[in-house]
C-alpha cells in the first residue's frame, strides 16, 4: 500500500510544483485542469488501495461503493480548495508576499477545510456503518486516515515553512 500511493502522491505533488513554478501564473481553465489531473492521479491511487485493502465480500461492495462513491463527491470540492491553498501558498511564498494578513486568511482557510473534512466523515459515517460490519466501516476510516497522513507527511517535505518575520 505505502509505496503505491507515495508514488501517486510524489506524482501528484509534481503536478502542484509545476503549476506554482511556473513563470506565469497558472489561471482559470489551465489551472483547473491541472488540479484536477492531480486529483483524478491521487483519487486513483486511493481506490485501487482501498480496493485491495478493505477486502470486501460481493454483498459489502454492491453496499459500499455507492457510499464510498458519494463521500468522494463530497469531498471533491473539499480537496481542490485544499489544494488551491498549497499552491496560492507556494506562489506567495516563492513572490515574497506572504503578509500577515494572507497568513491570517491562509491559516483560517486551512481549519475551515480540516473542520469540513471532519463534518463529512462524521456525516457519512452512518452510511458505511449501514454498508459494513463495525470492523469494516472502522478499517475504512483507518485507511482514509492513513492515506490522508502520507499525503500530509509528503506534503510537509515539500512545502517550505513560512518566515515568521
Amino acid at each position: 500500500m505505502k509505496h503505491s500511493f507515495r508514488y501517486l502522491v510524489v506524482m501528484g505533488l509534481c503536478m502542484l510544483a509545476a503549476m506554482a513554478a511556473a513563470q506565469q501564473p497558472v489561471r482559470g481553465a489551465d489551472q483547473n485542469s491541472d488540479l484536477a489531473n492531480a486529483r483524478a492521479l491521487l483519487q486513483a491511487g486511493r481506490d485501487e488501495i482501498i480496493r485491495d485493502e478493505m477486502r470486501l465480500t460481493e454483498t459489502e461492495a454492491a453496499a459500499f461503493w455507492p457510499a464510498y462513491e458519494r463521500y468522494m463527491a463530497d469531498l471533491s470540492m473539499l480537496r481542490d480548495r485544499y489544494a488551491e491553498l498549497v499552491v496560492g501558498y507556494l506562489r506567495a511564498y516563492r513572490e515574497g508576499s506572504v503578509s500577515e494578513e494572507y497568513a491570517v486568511q491562509l491559516i483560517d482557510e486551512y481549519l475551515d477545510i480540516k473542520s469540513t473534512q471532519l463534518d463529512i466523515r462524521k456525516k457519512h459515517l452512518e452510511h458505511f456503518r449501514k454498508a459494513l460490519p463495525a470492523r469494516k466501516a472502522a478499517r475504512f476510516y483507518q485507511l482514509e486516515n492513513k492515506l490522508d497522513a502520507e499525503l500530509d507527511a509528503q506534503l510537509a517535505l515539500y512545502v517550505p515553512l513560512m518566515d515568521p518575520v
